[in-house]
């Protein structure tokens, strides 16, 4: 036989099979065919009926669609806008990470006190004119420029009635450890300078070196702080427990300070320099309490390295 003719008799099959398949069974349906529809509509949750000024409404209007962008609060950094739950963890009683300049904000929400809250602060001022109002960027088709107003106040409304959690009950009562506000030098009523903003205090050897501290607490006054003590080393990661001397209640006076223009300081110390030789460095670390926190030391270990220069004094 041919090879042309055996080339049609293998065609003609072939052909044939393939009819019969096509004709015996069910059309298959080709997914990949289709265009698919993808739902961008980020102004509905499953939770439709919840109360707007409630946590659950607040993560259906406001979080989930507003702040939870690819890349910002969908867990990429806090707070963590990806669930009701992420997002109450996240805000109720949470220090910020980014403060005022002022250092006014002790948590992101504070449960029934809005003004003293950060989130709402946040979403409505620049913080030190170069960080921007958040949110930063919004979802194409966004209806938070038109609903800003309202979502705000739903907002205010949820934590100035306690901040409360999915199942409606208030958090715990949050106490956040004392923070230094300040630390300057004075020798006969004259402040010292400094190398810089973050850079040790600058003193001559054989000199009394009045050292004042001022300090904030989100329940106390700083005059109210007790076992407030001092220390100091060569060494800012080691310091001899023995070496604890007692910090002085004095008048308050208004200088400058470490986040404000000025501020208030009530403790201090007198320090000697004697024996200092030039470039000498010596670091020193303040213990306080307030009613909550025992024995809090500033800076201590978390501490960042600018905040322990900030505590430091060194002989030029």
């Amino acid at each position: 036989m041919k090879p042309t003719t055996l080339f049609y008799i293998a065609f003609t099959g072939l052909l044939m099979a393939f009819v019969a398949c096509k004709k015996d069974g069910a059309d298959i349906d080709n997914p990949y065919l289709k265009p698919i529809k993808i739902n961008r509509d980020t102004t509905t949750s499953k939770d439709s009926s919840a109360d707007p000024t409630s946590i659950q409404g607040l993560h259906r209007d406001l979080f989930s669609p507003t702040c939870a962008n690819s890349g910002c609060h969908d867990g990429t950094f806090e707070p963590d806008f990806r669930t009701v739950e992420s997002s109450f963890a996240s805000l109720v009683n949470v220090k910020p990470i980014k403060n005022d300049l002022a250092g006014t904000f002790n948590a992101r929400v504070v449960p029934g006190n809005a003004d003293a809250s950060m989130l709402p602060y946040r979403m409505t001022v620049d913080l030190g004119g170069n960080s921007g109002i958040m949110p930063l960027a919004l979802e194409p088709g966004s209806t938070y420029p038109t609903k800003k107003d309202v979502l705000l106040a739903n907002l205010r409304t949820w934590i100035n009635n306690g901040a409360r959690d999915s199942k409606g009950n208030k958090p715990g009562t949050a106490n956040f450890p004392p923070q230094i506000l300040g630390v300057q030098a004075l020798v006969n009523g004259i402040q010292l300078g400094r190398g810089g903003k973050y850079e040790p205090i600058l003193a001559a050897a054989g000199q009394n070196v009045d050292l004042w501290f001022s300090l904030s607490d989100d329940v106390l006054n700083q005059e109210n702080l007790t076992n407030m003590t001092i220390n100091w080393s060569a060494n800012p990661e080691v310091y001899d427990p023995a070496n604890e001397k007692p910090l002085v209640k004095g008048s308050p006076k208004s200088l400058p300070g470490l986040y404000a223009g000025t501020s208030d300081y009530v403790w201090n110390y007198t320090f000697s320099t004697a024996g200092m030789q030039p470039y000498d460095v010596v670091w020193f670390r303040i213990t306080c309490s307030d009613n909550v926190n025992n024995n809090y030391q500033l800076p201590n270990k978390n501490s960042m390295f600018f905040l322990k220069k900030y505590f430091a004094l060194r002989i030029p």
